[in-house]
Formats: structure tokens, sequence, C-alpha cells
């Protein structure tokens, strides 16, 4: 409390009471401010006379209350601690796949035959993945029928990953269940090169970090084959999966004006396997996958000036697929062009605005090499959008969008409404409600079919967390809607098919109860229905199990310098269609379950030994059967299991770094 243009003044007591001297006796003002609170000036027009100024909170998106409905935030700046970007590498059972651990976090589902990212009953395909705020096409690597996959991305690169199980902002489109966008360290801690020996490979990485500028670069080969040659094999492969990829990110500081980064990534890989077929004896079928992807992004964030903040870039997905099926041979080619422009205005530290374009330019084409055939389509599709937030208090903020899309190869134009809240009924707690109107483009080899209308899907979600620090406490129900499916028909598709979601997660995670220990519990349940593809009734997907659990536990045991973990998933098992049987989907594996541990041991501070082994116990899990086309002699369809590559696998690696600094190692950026 003081008076203005002078030194004159004084603080308060426990009551608000204050008083103190002052020579101006003409156009005297006073000026009350209190941390956390908006400051006021009061003209005094009797300096005898007692006055009275009341101060009102000071409201911002730092201090006001965050929305949570469907929106988990695996930062390093994040206010819970749902999951922290140092978990993706620690988890057991993931293996440092981004995918594999966000697997064990609430809304998802482990396909264990698959490895891609399934969210509340949606098939893979609906979790767009963002790179720095740009779109990745085929951001896993490719792989064949019930052969596992994994993220092409290396955890080391990002700070933080923003995942939404719903409900999510009208930025973002072209999902109908999910976002994963994942964002780079804008700059790494120091110079130094790491090394990775691994039972599967070897990498090696460099970092060099000027006063404004980083260069990050990295080449890693992967390849199972010595490994299978150790480790028995169910899958019969000529030549198991292998894998040479290069990567570079580049980073230039702009102050506190902003920040401009370029990445580049290309690998290429290789399989052969053989599939046997039911009712056939021999090896069966022959399938051998050439891939050749690459990925590149410019990005930049700019601060013009108190009131405005731009971002923008472009990104160029690229993935050629070569494949051979006994003496069939074909070439997928799938390139996906993003551009991308947001402003944001801030009328007030409690309001502000988001607008911005994006342009999506597919390109997909087919041949058949035999014949010489091929088929091809280019798909552009443009969006609008705009956002308001506004924190009306420290206990209450508000989020409404509408975001506008036009497809050039329906000729279609499609708004879609988002509205999101969230309300702190006490210190520690949150409700948080989000809503909204989703689209997504059928798969490309649907769109050569003909003109099929996107995709839809509608989302509410309701969730309570309960967040004290050290231990967060989370539940959340939704209920999804989807529309324009497609069906198979005669000569094609058509976008007849519909369905719903329902559900809800439980999440609990504890890093305090017990000394040095973290755990953290999650369930989730979803009631799935939908018709599309080949089914003409609404079925349960075989990638939506009706109830999942996974349970996470890691230990530090200081003495030994080493951290051991744990991750037990379970689920209730995948539907199947048994062409011996009536009706469609109507079979159900048995139980999914799968235990693994890992032990990471800092023998010296560079250099750091991680050991993990997936299904320890060796649970022979089966994901369903596959049916011959034609029925035998008796009139029954022979089946044989879909089943996993090997009882369990095993991972040794040795992560050794190189830096002037003797305390630097591969976890700086984590």
């Amino acid at each position: 409390m003081y008076s203005k243009g002078t030194y004159n003044g004084s603080t308060t007591n426990k009551d608000g009471f204050f008083s103190f001297s002052t020579p101006v006796s003409e156009n005297l003002t006073i000026v009350a401010s209190c941390i956390g609170y908006a400051s006021k000036e009061q003209i005094i027009t009797n300096p005898g006379q007692p006055i009275e100024i009341i101060l009102y909170e000071k409201v911002n998106e730092l201090n006001a209350v965050s929305i949570t409905a469907g929106t988990i935030d695996v930062s390093d700046k994040a206010t819970s601690m749902v999951m922290k970007p140092l978990d993706i590498v620690t988890t057991a059972g993931a293996i440092a796949d981004i995918t594999g651990a966000l697997s064990t976090l609430p809304g998802t589902a482990t396909v264990g035959n698959d490895g891609r990212l399934f969210v509340r009953g949606g098939d893979a395909s609906e979790t767009a993945i963002f790179f720095d705020g740009l779109r990745v096409g085929n951001a896993y690597g490719s792989t064949t029928s019930g052969l596992p996959t994994r993220n092409r991305f290396n955890p080391a690169l990002f700070k933080g990953t923003f995942f939404s199980t719903g409900g999510y902002s009208a930025e973002y489109g072209g999902a109908l269940s999910s976002v994963l966008a994942l964002e780079t360290v804008d700059k790494p801690v120091r110079n130094q090169t790491d090394l990775s020996l691994m039972s599967v490979g070897v990498a090696a990485a460099s970092t060099f970090v000027a006063d404004k500028q980083s260069v990050t670069a990295e080449v890693a080969y992967t390849d199972l084959n010595p490994y299978q040659e150790l480790v028995e094999q169910s899958f019969d492969f000529e030549l198991a999966p292998r894998t040479l990829q290069g990567q570079a990110i580049y980073r230039h500081d702009l102050g506190k004006a902003g920040m401009v980064k370029g990445f580049l990534q290309a690998s290429g890989s290789q399989l052969v396997i053989w599939q046997p077929q039911p009712g056939q004896e021999g090896r069966g079928q022959r399938i051998a996958l050439d891939n050749t992807f690459a990925f590149g992004n410019a990005s930049y964030k700019k601060i013009l000036n108190k009131r405005w903040f731009t971002e923008g870039g472009v990104s160029l997905s690229a993935n050629i697929d070569n494949t051979e099926i006994d003496t069939e041979r074909y070439r997928s080619d799938n390139r996906l062009i993003h551009a991308k422009q947001n402003v944001v205005h801030y009328f007030s530290e409690a309001l502000k605005l988001k607008t911005g374009a994006e342009v999506f330019v597919r390109n997909y084409g087919e041949t058949d090499k035999v014949l010489d055939a091929s088929r091809s389509l280019e798909n552009v599709t443009s969006a609008l959008f705009a956002e308001a937030e506004w924190y009306a208090s420290t206990a209450l903020s508000v989020r409404a969008g509408l975001r506008g899309n036009y497809a050039s190869q329906t000729d279609k134009f499609t708004l879609q409404p988002r509205v999101a809240a969230a309300y702190k009924p006490y210190d520690k707690g949150i409700v948080s409600i989000a809503a909204g109107s989703f689209s997504q483009q059928q798969d490309a080899r649907i769109l050569l079919s003909g003109n099929v209308a996107d995709a839809r899907a509608e989302h509410l979600q309701l969730s309570f967390q309960h967040n004290t620090g050290n231990r967060i406490f989370r539940i959340e129900g939704y209920l999804k809607s989807y529309s324009r499916l497609a069906v198979k028909v005669a000569h094609g598709y058509h976008a007849a098919g519909e369905g719903y979601a329902n559900g809800f997660d439980l999440f609990y995670r504890d890093g305090t109860t017990f000394k040095n220990t973290d755990f953290w519990v999650t369930y989730s349940y979803v009631n799935s229905q939908r018709r599309y593809d080949t089914f003409q009734t609404q079925v349960q997907p075989s990638f939506a199990p009706k109830h999942n659990l996974a349970v996470v536990g890691k230990y530090w045991i200081a003495n030994w310098k080493s951290m051991p973990g744990a991750t037990f998933s379970w689920n209730s098992g995948y539907t199947y269609d048994n062409p011996n049987l009536s009706g469609e989907m109507e079979s159900l594996s048995a139980n999914y379950a799968v235990l693994s541990l890992n032990w990471s041991y800092l023998w010296k501070q560079n250099l750091i030994i991680h050991v993990a082994c997936n299904n320890v116990l060796g649970r022979e899990n089966i994901f369903g059967y596959t049916y011959a086309n034609q029925p035998d002699d008796t009139g029954q369809f022979q089946s044989l299991p879909q089943g996993q590559p090997a009882a369990r696998f095993f991972f040794i690696g040795v992560l050794w770094t190189i830096s002037k600094n003797k305390e630097a190692n591969q976890l700086n950026n984590l």
C-alpha cells in the first residue's frame, strides 16, 4: 500500500488495516497490491477519512483451473503426475516405445498382436499423431497381420506428450477418438554423444549445443535375426524384421521471442515371414515386406507482442511399401503434406482467442506389379477454426470452439462445435466436462472405391480428479456415438455404418505412500458396438476388450543404484468371428494377461545397463483365430490360432554417454 509517485506507504496487518503519512495533499492516489491479486488505484479526496479498498483475485491461465476431461498431459511442466516423459523409458513392458507406455493409461486398450494405440472402443486409425503441432502419416513401422509394430519415434526427442482420449480442442481434426501430440525438447542440456548397444541392434547420437542453436543427429540399426536364432520363435521368419534409421533435429532459439525447429527422419526396413494357412500343409503363405519411410517438418513459435502470439509450420510424410504375397507383387505409396498456421490473441490475462487455418494434401496409390495396373487418388482437406478460452476465476474455466472442414474428394463442408469447462470445488479437486463433434476421412483404400463420406463421432465426457501432487485419483465417464462408418457393399463401400462406445476409466497413481516406490493402477471399461467393414449387424470390435487393467510399479534402490520395475496388463479377451457358428463376432478369446519386468542399473553416472523381459511367465495369449476361406469335407472351416511371436521377449541394453560433464547420461532430456 503506497502513495502513487512517492515512496510513502505501508503494509496491512493481519486484519487488513493500514495507515501511513504522506506530504501529498492534492491529487492523492493510493495504490494497493498483493501477490495473486489485481492491483487497484483509488483517488483520495479527503485524506483524513477512513478508506476501504477491495482487491480481487488475479486470474490467468497459469493459476486458473485446467480442463482435465479427456486430457492427459505427459510433460515436464504438467501440474499433475499422471505420467512424465521419463516414465516412457522406465515402464516395464514398453521397452521405450511411446505407444507401449501410453497403453497403461486410462482409456486405452492393449491389443497385443498389433502394438498401436487403441482408445475407447476406437480403431488405431482413429488416433491422430502430431509432431510439434504437425500431423504424421504412418507413425508406426510397417508390418504384416498379427506381428506387432512400434511407434517410429525415440521418446528422448520429446519434452512432453499431450494425449487426449476425446473431446479435444477445435485446433485438431481428422480423428474420431483421440489425439496424441508430441512436443520436442526446446534446448538440449549440453554437448554429448550417446551410444546404445542392444540385444536387437545399435544406435549412436550426438548433440551439439551453441548459444542459440543446437543440432542432434542419430543413426540406429535394429536386426531381430541374431535374436531369433537364440530365442525360439512361434513365427516362421525367413528374414526377421530389420531396420536402418537416421534422424536429425535442428533448433534455433529466438530468446523470449520464440523458437524455430526442423526435423528429418528416414528409414528402411525389411521382413519375410511364412504364415501357415488353415487346412493346408507346409509352411503356408510367404509374405515379404520392404518399407521406405521419410518424415520431415519445420515449425516455429513467435511472440509478436504482449497481446499476440503466432505459431505454424509444414510437414511431409512419405511411406512406400513393396509387398510380395507368394507370386503376387504390390506397391503402395502413401504421402501426406500438412501446413498449419495459428494466431493467439490475449484480450486480457483471463481471456484469449486462438484462430487457425490448415491444409492436408493426401496422395495414395496402389500398383499391381504382376498385372501392371495402378490406381490412385488425391484429396485436399482444408480447415478453419476459432476457439476462445475464458478463465472466469481460479476455480472456473470455459473453452468453446468451432471447426469447419472442407474435403475435395467428397465436396463436403462440415461444422464441428466443441465445448469444455472445468470447475474446482475445493483446492485439490477438479470437475471437468467436454463435448464435441468430430470427423475423419475414410481409409484411402476405401476412398479408391468411390466418394465415401467422412465418418463422424460425437463425444461427451465427465471427469473428476483429485490431485495432491504425489497422489492423483481420476475417474471419467464418457458417451461416444459413431455415424457414417464405411460398410462394404457389392461394388465398394457405403457410409451407412453406425455404432457407439460408452464406459468409464479409473486411474490412481501414488509416489508417496511407500518409500522410494512409485506405482499406478488403471482400469477401463468400454461397451462398444459398431456396424462397419464387412459386418451387417452391430458387433463388438476385436480391438475393444470390455475390461482393461494395467498395474505399473517402480522401486528405487539407492544402495544398488538400481530401479526395478514391473507391469501387469490384463483384459477380458478379444472378440472374433467364427464362420462355423451363426451370427457375427460371436466368439471371445481367453483373457489376455502379461507380466513384464525390467531393471535399470546405473553402473556409472554415464553408463546405464537396462534389462527387460516381457511376458516373464510365458503365458500363451490367443488373440483370435484365422479360418479357411472354404469349408472342408465335413462342412467345417478349419482354423489356426493367432498368437505371439514368442513366449517371452528379452532385451538387454548398455547406454553409454560421452561428454565433458561426467554427470551426463541419456536421461538428461526426459
